[in-house]
Formats: structure tokens, sequence, C-alpha cells
């Protein structure tokens, strides 16, 4: 047991704190924005250490490594795992909880694929910036004709490739993770460790009474102090996203023995050599590394930053698998890069993201102007975590009142005061993360409110089992051999494409199977609880099949376990019918004109259900029924 803790620390160490990881890069530089060299002092060094310090120490070593890290859904974390945890009593399902609650938590989804546009950027832009001033091509002082874009054009080479090869999967780059980010930690502990042996007066920075030093100066500076020490913490949401990978035990034992030991001499190191040496403000990791080992840093740095971006990444696409399947974003395609289906990437997402986080290296052009933009991302994903958790605590009885009035009282309060600073970055750079956050965040409102449109008016039109096995009993229609299978996420009522099959082709297969397709509020459901079988008479089978939010649809396995309970089926004589609704925006809802035509473009991205349910495209005949909107 101990030996399975160790290693899957390791690999925690590479996905989980790959973020994190990398905030030494830029973070403490951004604590003294706007300050030169004469502007240093042992006060303000230790003033920003010490919140620096409280904060990892009270964010990410307490809230999330006590308290988030237990609220997992069946081993899962992450936004989604967390909203599916709320519903109570009579809310059989997450489409039953309070409107409220479903919109804080895709407001959080939606910041965190902003955090996933920034992380890349920021993470390339600080490794790569260490080579400034060090070769001539990058020598500000070098008015060469490449000289001033040479960082940029390296972190735009480097995202390009790292995006282009998702399609492949990272099984094997995944497997040097673990160790190439232990080697970091351990090493910039190590350069921290000698900075602090040269100046060990920093360690009074340890003291919280120099918070007070560092946020009572002035209303400028309190803003600037907390926007760094939200930097700190960036990547801090992964701990919980990132729990079904490895568990709690060996995310908060990485934690705890390997990467807080190193960010915290790290930046105690930082805050050393900024005593002896004012000017080391300009990169004061980079003034660290001596002058022989600058460029072995560098490479390290970027292979850092390359994981960091792998892990955000990887992130986004687990993300959009779980939106998809909770019914938040259309049925997009999805690609397993693995055989046991852990891995997955997503193109569309890819696609969009690739030229996305290239226009933001070319519209920031450094990692100064990046962290306005970041840690608005970061403040907010963590306010609406710690809101939903307290909830969740709250409404399901877990806690008193008291107690759970305490934490909110406690860790809201932090995280909102950061959330408030960050916001006075809006203007300079921190408008991006609204702009993305609040566009997927529409994309997923106004998916949600057609497809609800959608689904009411064909629960209208809907008949009983009853209705039409009664019909065929006194007007019998021809019956040719094999299985129909009518698959609907219809839970009752006949789908509409056995209907229009009927009406238009007036026959039937010997074997009509229909076949529900549900999405539960749970990450996984036993192989042996996915499929609930019915007979009916007249050859007709109700097959009732749930999936987990981080499991696939896949029909014709499902068709084969069902034939475990009695409904035989033959692959070569089994044909799927699938409904393909094509929608207009000339009907009558409430939704504005602008919104019906944004739903109707989602509705034909979500067209390609054989894909979404596996099913062989020869084997699936598709009906379509237009519905206007």
């Amino acid at each position: 047991m101990h030996g399975a803790v160790v290693g899957l620390s390791l690999g925690a160490l590479g996905i989980v704190f790959g973020d994190i990881g990398t905030s030494p890069l830029y973070a403490l530089r951004e604590g003294f924005t706007g300050h030169g060299a004469d502007d240093i002092n042992p006060t303000s060094v230790y003033g920003l250490i010490s919140v620096f310090f409280w904060t990892l120490v009270l964010v990410i070593g307490i809230k999330y490594a006590f308290f988030i890290l237990r609220a997992d859904n069946r081993g899962e974390g992450g936004i989604f795992a967390l909203l599916a945890l709320l519903p109570r009593g009579d809310e059989t399902s997450v489409s039953k909880l309070p409107k409220g609650f479903i919109l804080i938590a895709l407001a959080g989804a939606a910041l965190l694929y902003a955090d996933g546009l920034i992380t890349p950027a920021i993470s390339v832009l600080s490794a790569l910036e260490g080579l400034e001033g060090r070769l001539p091509l990058i020598d500000p002082a070098d008015r060469g004709p490449f000289s001033e874009h040479a960082i940029l054009i390296g972190a735009l080479v480097i995202l390009v490739g790292l995006f282009s090869i998702q399609r492949l999967g990272t099984r094997f780059i995944g497997r040097l993770f673990g160790p190439i980010m232990l080697t970091w930690f351990v090493v910039i502990g190590l350069l921290g460790a000698v900075s602090v042996a040269k100046t060990p007066e920093v360690l009074e920075a340890l003291h919280p009474s120099h918070i007070m030093d560092a946020l009572a100066t002035s209303l400028p500076h309190t803003i600037m102090v907390l926007g760094a020490a939200m930097l700190c913490i960036s990547g801090g949401e992964a701990l919980y996203a990132d729990l079904g990978h490895f568990g709690r035990k060996p995310i908060v034992a990485a934690w705890y023995f390997v990467a807080m030991p190193g960010l915290l001499l790290n930046y105690l190191g930082q805050g050393a050599i900024l005593i002896r040496d004012h000017s080391a403000i300009t990169n004061p990791f980079y003034a660290l590394v001596p002058e022989w080992g600058i460029f072995p840093m560098v490479i390290l740095a970027t292979a850092a930053a390359i994981i960091a971006s792998q892990a955000i990444i990887t992130g986004m696409f687990s993300l959009t698998h779980s939106a998809i399947l909770m019914g938040f974003l259309p049925r997009l395609r999805v690609v397993h890069t693995s055989d046991h289906g852990a891995q997955i990437y997503v193109p569309a997402i890819n696609s969009v993201a690739i030229v996305l986080v290239c226009l933001v290296v070319i519209t920031f052009r450094t990692a100064d102007n990046l962290a306005n933009a970041y840690g608005l991302s970061v403040a907010g994903g963590m306010v609406i975590v710690t809101a939903l958790y307290a909830i969740r605590m709250l409404r399901q009885g877990l806690w008193g009142p008291i107690r759970g009035w305490l934490f909110l009282g406690v860790f809201l309060t932090m995280d909102l005061a950061f959330l408030l600073t960050n916001a006075f970055k809006i203007p300079n750079g921190g408008w991006l993360t609204l702009v993305v956050a609040g566009a997927l965040l529409y994309i997923m409102v106004t998916w949600l409110r057609g497809k609800q449109f959608i689904a009411d008016r064909i629960a209208k039109q809907t008949l009983g089992y009853d209705h039409l096995l009664n019909n065929l009993a006194t007007h019998p229609v021809p019956r040719v051999p094999g299985t129909a299978v009518f698959v609907t996420p219809q839970a009752d009522g006949l789908p509409p494409t056995l209907l229009h099959h009927l009406k238009h082709n007036k026959v039937l297969h010997e074997q009509v199977v229909i076949m529900s397709v549900q999405s539960t509020a749970i990450p996984t459901v036993k192989d042996e609880e996915q499929v609930a079988v019915k007979e009916l008479r007249a050859g007709f089978w109700i097959l009732t099949a749930r999936h987990g939010f981080t499991q696939s649809a896949d029909v014709p396995r499902m068709l084969r376990t069902a034939g475990q309970m009695g409904l035989e089926t033959s692959e070569g004589t089994t044909t799927y019918f699938l409904g393909r609704t094509i929608v207009t925006p000339r009907g009558r809802s409430l939704m504005p004109g602008f919104q019906k035509r944004t739903y109707c473009w989602l509705a034909q991205l979500s067209s390609n259900n054989p894909l979404y349910f596996a099913i062989p495209p020869g084997r699936m005949i598709e009906l379509g029924v237009q519905i206007d909107v």
C-alpha cells in the first residue's frame, strides 16, 4: 500500500502540481510590479513572502487538502462532480436542482476554460524569458530585426507543437511527467535553500505579523500584493479536479512532502536575493541560478511549463467530456487515445484552443502582461468551489449551521478578497478572462435553454407504449426479420423516430427495442447496473441504459450486456435508428433572436450521434424531424 501511494504521488507531481509548480517563475515578481530597485527593502520583502506563505498554507494546505478533497463523488472530483453531489430528497438528478446552483457551476467551468487558455501562454513565456539578455538574439539592447520577437516566436512554436500532438495521445509523455516535476521541485527548492543560507534573516518573513505590514500600506499596494498571492496558488484547483486520477492521500502526500517545501524554499530564496541585491527584481527566479546553470534551467523550466500546459489541456478535454455527458454542451466528437479510455481528445476544443492561445500570446506578448488576466480566472474559480462545497455540506446536513458559516466566514472571505483585488485588473488584462468565460457561459446556458424547449415540445407529442401496441393489434403492419433499436434520450414514452419510421415506411422489425440512454449524476455506473430490460408484447422491449458522467454512451456494448438479461440480438441483423432534430429559429419560444440562431448552430454541431453512441455508421439510420424554436 505504501509503495502504491508513493507511485501515485509521483504521478500527481506531474499532473496535479504542474501549474502551481511553475508559479515561482512569475508570481513574486508581480508582487513588485511598478517598483524599481530603490523601492525594495526588507520590510516589503518580508510582507510579500509572509502573504505567500500563509496563502499556500491556508488555501492549499488546509482548505483543499483537508476540506475540498473530501467531497469526492465516488472517487471523482471537479466542478461537475461537486455539482452532482448537491441533489437531495426528491431532487433525483442535477436537472432538478435550483437553477442558481447550476448557473454557479457553469460559471466555474467557464472560468476553468479561461484558465486553460492563459496557463499555457504565461507558463511558456515565463520559462523562455530566462534567456532575455543572455543571448545576442534575445538581448533588449540589441536592436536586430528579431531581438524583440525572439521569445514570442519561441513560445508560439512550442505551443503550436504542443497542441498539434494532442491527437496522438499523451500516454508515453505522461510517464515522464512525474520524474521531471520531481526534479523541478528539488532543483528550485535547493536554489532557494542556498539563497536562504546566505541571508537567513529572510526566515523572519514566516511570522504572520508581516502580513499586516504588506496589506496596510495603501490600497494600490494591497491590490498588487493580493494579486501576486493569487498567482502563487494558481493551479490549486487541479488538486480537486484530478482527484479521480490519484486519490486524496497521494495528492496530499505529494503536496506536503515535495511541492510545498520546494515552493516555499524558492519563494524564501527569491526574497533573500532581493534583500541582497535589489536589482534582481527584474527576474528574481533566474537571479537564483548561477550563470553556468542558466541554459539548463531554462530547459528544465520550459519542460515544466509544457507539463503544466499539458495538464490544463487534458483537464479541458475531461471537463468538456463531462459537460457533454451531463448535457451542458453539444455532443462534440470525443476521441479515446488509449485502449482503457481514460485519455481523451476533443478535436473541436483543441482547434479552437490552439488559435486562441496563439492570439493571447501575440496580444499580451509578456508574462507580466498576462498575469493581470490570469489571477481573475483563478480567484473566481476558487470562490465558486468554496461556495458549492459549503452549500453541499449544509444541504446534506453534514455540517451544522455554526460549522458551515464558520467555514464560509474564513475561506470565502479570503477568496472574495482575492477576487475583489483581481477585479481591479480588469482594464489591464482581466477583461480577457471575462470575455472567454462569458462566451463559454453564454454557450452553455443557450444550449441548456434550447434543449429544454425541445424536450418540452417532444414530451407534449409523446405517446404511451399501450397506445401503439393496441393500435398494432387492431391494425397490424408487415414485420421484417432482425432487430430495430430506437435510441432516445427520453425516459418514458415512444420516441418520435419510431412513429416517424412507422408513418413513412409502414413496416416494423420482428424485434423492436426502445433504448433510453440516460446520463446519471455519478461519475461511473457499474457494468451490472448500467442496463435494465423489460419485455412488453408483440416483440417490443424497453431497454433503459445508464452511464456515469465520466463514461461514454457505448450503445452496442450496452445492447450486448442486455443479451445476458434475455434480450437476444445478432449484431449482423441489428439496425439502429436515431433522430436528427433539425432546428430552425422561426418558432415562438421566449429566446431572443440571436440566442435562437446560436442554439441552431450548436444543434448542428451536436448532430454527430453515431460517434457519440459508438454506433457503426453502416448499421445506423437517421430520421429527421424539424422543430422551430
